[in-house]
Order: structure tokens, then sequence, then C-alpha cells
């Protein structure tokens, strides 16, 4: 029972609605190559992050496998979410990673203020210590 090209219908996944789960496979993740129509990929490193905290539902995206030394891993950057969540997920990414962006350097002046005044005491100990007991 062999049946000719013209004969088939080609295969294409079934589409996801928005309020359908998420189709992964055994390992819990979602081939890039096999992606259903109503989901989207977004890479930017921090999404899955994002995406837990808004409490949008997402899945690990495989895009395929590398090979290490004979060994075959899987190469798994970015996630999968629904079309209507994809836009609010990198809106949300942005603000997280500008408002992240904001707290490194806040902490680098506040780095920046305390070598500050560890050298300004340093030196004003110095300065006092040379006073009272005469610095030669």
């Amino acid at each position: 029972n062999v049946e000719l090209i013209w004969q088939t219908l080609p295969w294409s996944p079934i589409p996801v609605g928005p309020n359908d789960a998420i189709p992964t496979n055994e390992y819990n993740n979602v081939e890039l190559k096999l992606l259903n129509p109503g989901l989207v990929h977004i890479e930017e490193a921090g999404a899955s992050r994002v995406a837990k905290m808004l409490g949008i539902p997402y899945a690990p995206c495989l895009l395929g496998f590398e090979g290490h030394g004979g060994n075959r891993t899987p190469s798994i950057r970015g996630i999968v979410v629904h079309e209507h969540n994809a836009d609010l997920l990198r809106e949300a990414l942005t603000e997280f990673m500008s408002s992240q962006l904001e707290r490194e350097h806040e902490k680098r002046v506040e780095r920046i203020m305390k070598r500050w005044k560890k050298l300004i005491v340093g030196l004003l100990t110095k300065e006092r210590l040379e006073r009272e007991y005469g610095g030669d």
C-alpha cells in the first residue's frame, strides 16, 4: 500500500490556540523545527525568568544537537510562548533588562564610593598620626 507524493498531504503541526497548553516532548521542551502555529520562539537571555515572574506559560526550545567529543548533547536556547503573550513578554523583558542595568550601575557607583571613602579615611588617619606623633 504505497502512495505517491501527489496522493499525500504534507504534514504540518496542529495550530495551538491561546488557551491551549504548549505541546512538549517527553523531555518537556519544544523542537524549533516542529514549532506549532500559534507559538513563538523568543531567544533573548532572561526570557524564561521574566515569563516565570509574569506567570506566562512557556517551554524551553530545543534548537538541535551539538557534538562534543563523540557525544551528542541537546542545544537548548530561548523559550517558546503563545503568540498573544510574545509582545507582552518582550516589553517586560526590555523593562527587566533596563532595571537590571540600572541596579548594576547603582552597585558599581556604591563600590566606587566605598573605595573613595576608604582612601580618604586612610589619608585622614595618616595625617592625624603625623600630626600627633610627628612625621619623619
